[in-house]
């Protein structure tokens, strides 16, 4: 195919899609990639905003122990979630494969399988997850009353995972038909809820008494289920790019399933690890003190807003990737990921200029004791070197992934967490004495090797024949 020459794929069959996949040249990359990536940003920073909600509403309670307990259910919880973006992950790469390809039919098969997956590993997690809860908390090593509330949070949003985690890949199917912007619309629509029902119920209004943390937990649990609902309604409406049946659901196509979670695993087994990894961290971040894993979560909730463009970005690049090489158009999905990376680095590296001067004045927002402000200001202060390494690699990471590689990005985590990060915080906090100035040095250092590592791989071109 000549260079130019424009991806747009034919319509065989009859399948229920309200449009066809648009046109892709090395002219229209750009406008394509900012059309797909800003709902996608404006998604992420929703979907992190149902955390973060909790974690500013409970910071005005002043309670470092409440604090630390959200802090420690929210990372157990995260790791559930990142599982189930594993299989969106892999569903988003091989929609988009069959749709630049022109297969809509095939897309659609696998689009519900995706779904059908998703709710079985929903059923699971839950059932494992319910009495886990407790000694999950108790390992982390914090106060028994972090313990108990931390429990009681992450058992009440347990209650409507069987819808809440099938979104996560709902939406993923949707990205890859080239639809962020269904995605978005959910996600606003669990913020409304979110925002509305936690203010109520945290600190009580009118009829409703004054819960804490319990009332955070039942107000981000019913946002959830909301958002689950609203996604399949969607989906099953007809009037998305990407449409289903429940005959399409209900319809088992084992080949088609094995296939999708054998590819999902190394993505998922990417996440248990980082996962590891990160509880090992936290667990040398818990040994400085509460007020210190109070501050290094508000830091993380602060520093997670920055991560929108290169998340955005990386769902952007993840779909043209997999469109672009559907239709046998590697020199496309290059230049995708370069366009990518530029966008991902010049808007993260204003954040970071951002963090560098204003980030105590940030972490003052969100109302804590003054040791925890003032220790938290200084991370994020500090994560300010580690933003144009985090921008390469998300990108790059999502873009291999877009073409059918889905083991480079793990090996790559591998590296950067359990021979660099987990060694070199505990070196640099504990034997040291940085405390927690060097817990978020150290994390800087490990997203410098992971980005540098992923762009040299990325650069010897193996990823772009993953899918041959």
């Amino acid at each position: 195919m000549e260079t130019g020459s424009p991806v747009t794929p034919s319509v065989t069959g009859s399948p229920s899609f309200s449009a066809s996949a648009p046109s892709l040249t090395r002219q229209t990359l750009t406008q394509s990639m900012i059309g797909l990536a800003v709902p996608a940003v404006v998604e992420n920073l929703l979907q992190t905003l149902v955390f973060l909600v909790d974690t500013l509403l409970i910071g005005w309670l002043k309670d470092p122990a409440t604090l630390a307990a959200v802090s420690l259910a929210s990372l157990f919880l995260n790791t559930a979630n990142q599982i189930f973006a594993a299989v969106a992950i892999t569903a988003t790469s091989l929609v988009a494969h069959a749709w630049g390809a022109g297969e809509f039919e095939r897309a659609r098969r696998t689009a519900a399988q995706a779904l059908s997956v998703s709710v079985g590993l929903a059923v699971v997690s839950t059932i494992v997850l319910w009495p886990a809860a407790r000694p999950l908390m108790t390992m982390m090593g914090t106060s028994e009353r972090a313990i108990d509330l931390g429990t009681l949070y992450m058992q009440t949003i347990l209650v409507t995972s069987v819808l809440s985690f099938p979104m996560l890949v709902l939406n993923g199917v949707l990205r890859g038909s080239g639809d962020t912007r269904t995605p978005m619309a959910v996600a606003a629509a669990m913020n409304v809820i979110n925002v509305i029902g936690a203010s109520v119920l945290v600190f009580g209004l009118g009829p409703f008494p004054a819960m804490g943390l319990q009332g955070a937990a039942i107000a981000t649990a019913g946002a959830r289920l909301i958002g689950g609902l609203l996604s399949l309604a969607l989906v099953m409406s007809g009037k998305r790019f990407l449409a289903l049946s429940w005959r399409d659901v209900l319809r088992v196509d084992l080949a088609l399933a094995r296939r999708m979670l054998s590819l999902s695993l190394p993505t998922a087994g990417e996440t248990v690890l980082m996962r590891l990894g990160f509880m090992l961290f936290i667990r040398i971040v818990s040994g400085l003190g509460e007020a210190s894993l109070a501050a290094n979560q508000l830091a993380v909730n602060v520093e997670s807003l920055s991560f929108m463009p290169g998340l955005g970005l990386s769902v952007a690049s993840t779909t043209l990737v997999g469109q672009s090489l559907g239709a046998r158009r590697p020199d496309l999905a290059e230049e995708t990921v370069r366009i990518a990376l530029r966008l991902s680095m010049l808007v993260m590296g204003l954040l970071s200029i951002v963090f560098a001067l204003w980030g105590p004045a940030i972490v003052a927002l969100f109302g804590s004791t003054p040791e925890v402000s003032y220790l938290a200001g200084r991370a994020v202060r500090l994560s300010a070197l580690e933003q144009l390494s985090i921008a390469a690699q998300m990108v790059i990471a999502g873009s291999m992934r877009g073409a059918g590689d889905m083991r480079t990005p793990v090996v790559a985590t591998l590296i950067g967490t359990f021979a660099v990060r987990v060694p070199l915080v505990y070196w640099l906090a504990v034997t040291l004495g940085w405390g927690l100035d060097g817990v978020w040095i150290g994390t800087a250092v490990d997203w410098g090797i992971r980005g540098a590592l992923l762009y040299l791989l990325f650069r010897r071109g193996d990823w772009k024949r993953a899918w041959m």
